[in-house]
């Protein structure tokens, strides 16, 4: 899990756990080569193709930032969120991922 993920958390003030299940799912843990070649945390989209963004920290600030503009559109649960984030019906895994992530709490 990259370090600056958290520090970004706080400055942005979005649930790091949540943040971080994003992460772990559209990444693949950090595995995904969008994430190893372009720095894409996340499928964030250029047009047609993934952004690529310079440093690994770049691409979580721009994940952050579009977390940010969507609690400020009103869009504050997971559910609300995935819904426009995400293609696939994954909000049940965001969910399990932020439990495992947070030691089951």
């Amino acid at each position: 899990m990259p370090v600056a993920l958290l520090d970004l958390a706080e400055e942005y003030q979005i649930s790091p756990v949540y943040a971080a299940a994003v992460f772990v799912l559209e990444t693949g843990w950090g595995s995904s080569s969008a994430w190893l070649t372009k720095h894409n945390p996340a499928g964030i989209r250029c047009g047609d193709r993934c952004c690529a963004y310079t440093t690994a920290t770049d691409g979580l600030r721009r994940m952050f930032e579009i977390m940010q503009d969507y609690y400020s559109n009103g869009l504050t649960t997971v559910a609300q969120q995935r819904a426009l984030w995400s293609e696939a019906e994954d909000t049940d895994l965001i969910v399990q991922l932020m439990e495992q992530l947070a030691g089951g709490r």
